[in-house]
């Protein structure tokens, strides 16, 4: 694996008390950021399941989906900019696809911004392919999006 030994990462659900930590990750990674309140509501959502991540006992990110008629959705990938650059954001988007196989998810769909290469990366590694463009997505740059898909095997995608 190439990593120390000691370096433990644990995912677990994401609690209430993670919320005020990923308010500042939100901040850090998303123009659009979410505040307190909307990560409640997110939280109290029977629909959304959300992932946090520690790596020697210290959120460094979380993740999350909204899993609909067997297709889940991912609304969230982010890690501290501290963190950045260093393969967490695939081993989390990794745990988020086991999460939502585990729950009866059939398919997963994301956007990612067309300059976003390091999540595309990360996506692609997870198994993700292109699969289209939304354009002008991003409120705002009008960036355009890129949409991903991942099919369980055996779920009958052509």
């Amino acid at each position: 694996m190439g990593e120390e030994a000691q370096t433990i990462i644990n995912f677990r659900p994401m609690a209430a008390e993670d919320i005020p930590a990923i308010v500042k990750i939100e901040a850090e990674s998303f123009y659009d950021a979410w505040n307190e309140g909307m990560l409640q509501n997110e939280l109290g959502n029977s629909l959304t399941t959300y992932l946090a991540m520690e790596v020697a006992g210290q959120l460094v990110g979380y993740a999350g989906f909204w899993l609909v008629a067997g297709e889940a959705q991912i609304t969230r990938v982010a890690v501290t900019d501290a963190e950045r650059g260093q393969g967490y954001g695939t081993r989390l988007t990794a745990a988020l696809v086991s999460k939502a196989w585990e729950l009866g998810a059939e398919a997963i769909t994301l956007e990612v911004r067309e300059s976003n290469i390091a999540a595309q990366k990360a996506y692609l590694t997870c198994g993700f392919a292109s699969e289209g463009i939304r354009p002008n997505y991003y409120e705002d740059n009008h960036e355009n999006a890129v949409i991903m898909w991942l099919y369980k095997e055996g779920a009958g995608h052509e």
